[in-house]
């Protein structure tokens, strides 16, 4: 066996199980979209906002949108545009809500 072919299967090998993690991240990230009444301001595409001054979010980078969402909730600046949401997601929870929106067309 070649080492080019070597560090492809070894590759290939670490690789795998982080493409079902993510696959299971947008999974979730989905449910927790609708779970935290996301679509309220972002809209259910993520891009059609029925609020005014809320940002489209699909197919954005999804490291932009978590410290973006981050940084909004441990602001406090969210608690009267989120009220009635709820508690407010935790950092694994916004991760799986940008893998999920990262995927969505712009």
């Amino acid at each position: 066996m070649t080492t080019l072919l070597k560090l492809t299967v070894v590759a290939t090998l670490c690789c795998a199980p982080s493409l079902t993690v993510h696959a299971a991240n947008i999974s979730e990230g989905e449910y927790l979209y609708k779970q935290f009444r996301c679509a309220e301001c972002h809209g259910t595409d993520g891009k059609t906002s029925p609020a005014k001054n809320a940002l489209p979010l699909a197919g954005m980078d999804p490291d932009h949108i978590f410290m973006k969402t981050k940084r909004f909730i441990e602001s406090r600046a969210h608690e009267q545009v989120l009220q009635g949401c709820g508690e407010p997601p935790s950092h694994v929870q916004i991760k799986k809500v940008s893998d999920y929106l990262a995927t969505l067309p712009k």
